[in-house]
C-alpha cells in the first residue's frame, strides 16, 4: 500500500552512507512490514552516489532526495523530513531488516499509546536477541562513573530482556517513528552533531516538552550495527564525540569537564588492560584495540563536534 494520491500515512527515512551491500535487504523488508497503512520512502546518500543509483534502478518508487555530500545522520534525516508528506516520520537505518507487520504493528501502537510522541521497535542480533542498541539513555554522570568499576548501568546485559511494550527515555535512531507535530515542535535533529546522540538530544529536548516515548515489543527487525563494524576504534571515537557534543549543549561547563574525564579514564583503564593481559585473553585485546583512538587522543573528542576544538576539525571524514 505504498501508493496514495493522499497524505501516507507514514513517510520512511533512509540516510544511506556507502550501504550497496545491504540497502536490498533493508527495502524488501518494508512491504511485508508495512501491509495495512500507507507509505512513502525517501532516501539520500550521503556517500558516492553508488548508492542512490542502485535505488533508483531497483526500487524506483523510493523518492531519492538530492545528496549535500557526507553531512551526517542529522542533517540528512532533517532533509528527507523536509520532503516528507506523512502523518508520522520512521527513521530506518540501512543496516535495518524489518520483520513482517513491524511498521503495522508501531502505527497500530498510535491507537494504543496517543498520548506518546515516538513509537521505537526492538532490534535484534544476529542470534535473534535483543541488541544493545535497545536500551538508549540520556548520558549521565552516574552511568560514566559506573562504568569505571565495570558495572555500566546502561548496558547491565547483553541481550536485554523486552517481552512487552515499555515507557523509556529514549528510543534508538535506527528503528524510531516520531509524530510529525513533535518533531515540528522542537525542529527535528540538531545538526551540530555529525554521528552518534543526536537521536538522544531529539528526545532530551522532546521530554523537556512534556513528551513520552514508548518501546513495542511486537515491532521486531534485525539489525546489523555498524554494518559489521561494532567494535570499530573509529566507531567508538563517534560514539563518546556524541556524549561530549550532548554535554557542551546541555550541560554546565564544570559538568561537562566531570564528564570527559569520566569517559576518558574509562576508555584509558579498559586500553591499558588490553594491552598488559591481552595475550592471556583474547576478549580484553580486542576491547583495547576498539579504545585506542578514545584513549590514546582524548582532544580529538572531548569538545564533541565542537566547529573548532572538535572532532571533525581535526579528522577527515
Amino acid at each position: 500500500m505504498n501508493e496514495t494520491l493522499s497524505r501516507p500515512d507514514l513517510s520512511i527515512l533512509v540516510v544511506a552512507y556507502n550501504s550497496g551491500s545491504i540497502i536490498r535487504d533493508c527495502l524488501a523488508s518494508i512491504p511485508p512490514a508495512c501491509a495495512r497503512y500507507s507509505y512513502e520512502i525517501l532516501l539520500i546518500d550521503n556517500g558516492d552516489g553508488n548508492t542512490a543509483d542502485l535505488v533508483a534502478t531497483h526500487f524506483p518508487e523510493t523518492r531519492i532526495v538530492p545528496s549535500r555530500g557526507n553531512v551526517g545522520f542529522a542533517a540528512g534525516n532533517n532533509a528527507l523530513a523536509g520532503q516528507a508528506r506523512g502523518r508520522y516520520l520512521l527513521l530506518l537505518n540501512p543496516d535495518v531488516i524489518l520483520k513482517h507487520e513491524a511498521l503495522d504493528r508501531l502505527m497500530d501502537a498510535t491507537k494504543i499509546y496517543p498520548d506518546a510522541a515516538a513509537w521505537g521497535g526492538v532490534t535484534l542480533d544476529a542470534n535473534n536477541q535483543p541488541d544493545l542498541g535497545n536500551t538508549v539513555h540520556v548520558p549521565s554522570l552516574h552511568e560514566m562513573a559506573s562504568r569505571i568499576l565495570g558495572r555500566s548501568i546502561a548496558n547491565r546485559s547483553g541481550h536485554p530482556a523486552i517481552t512487552s511494550d515499555e515507557e523509556v527515555e529514549a528510543l534508538s535512531g535506527s528503528f524510531v517513528m516520531f509524530s510529525r507535530s513533535a518533531w515540528d515542535a522542537v525542529g527535528g535533529l540538531d545538526e551540530r552533531y555529525f554521528l552518534y546522540c543526536e537521536e538522544v538530544d531529539l528526545f532530551y529536548r522532546l521530554a523537556l516538552q512534556g513528551h513520552r516515548f514508548r518501546r513495542i515489543a511486537g515491532a521486531m527487525a534485525f539489525h546489523d550495527i555498524g554494518h559489521g563494524q561494532s567494535a570499530s576504534p573509529l566507531r567508538e571515537l563517534y560514539l563518546n564525540a556524541g556524549v561530549m557534543q550532548f554535554t557542551r549543549l546541555h550541560w554546565s561547563g564544570t559538568r561537562s569537564t566531570v564528564a570527559f574525564l569520566l569517559i576518558w579514564i574509562s576508555s584509558l583503564q579498559r586500553f591499558l588492560a588490553g594491552k598488559l593481559l591481552g595475550r592471556f585473553k583474547p576478549g580484553l585485546a580486542r576491547t583495547a584495540e576498539k579504545q585506542r583512538l578514545v584513549a590514546l587522543n582524548p582532544q580529538s573528542w572531548r569538545h564533541g563536534y565542537h566547529p573548532t576544538k572538535g572532532l571533525l576539525s581535526r579528522m577527515p571524514i
